[in-house]
């Protein structure tokens, strides 16, 4: 089951989790030992960020003895917060090139412009 896209962007919204994605996009598979020498974190405290990443389905995990080994999701990041953004973009841009206001907006306008009488 996916992860709604809150659950995603909040916990990207963390400035360590997202150094645990970018250093997992450079490095590949990590052990979490890793992650806690390159942050300089206590490990509890790399396991918390680590599972909310799991629980937002960015990250996978792979138990080799007493480490734990993760790696980014990479199509749960692509369907997920990328696709969504792109969306987004591409809307905008849409409406960027098509030019002025929304009809609700031209309608409000008219309606609440001043008449043009004198006094």
């Amino acid at each position: 089951m996916d992860a709604p896209m809150d659950d995603i962007f909040k916990a990207l919204g963390d400035p360590t989790r997202l150094r645990i994605v970018q250093m997992l996009a450079r490095n590949g598979e990590t052990c979490v030992c890793m992650i806690v020498d390159e942050l300089g974190m206590h490990q509890p405290a790399v396991s918390h960020h680590m599972a909310k990443l799991k629980q937002a389905g960015l990250l996978s995990a792979r138990k080799d003895g007493q480490w734990v080994h993760y790696s980014l999701k990479t199509d749960a990041l692509k369907n997920g917060p990328l696709a969504f953004l792109s969306e987004i973009v591409e809307r905008a841009e849409a409406s960027a090139k098509a030019g002025g206001c929304s009809p609700c907006c031209e309608a409000t306008a008219a309606a609440t412009a001043p008449s043009g009488r004198k006094s």
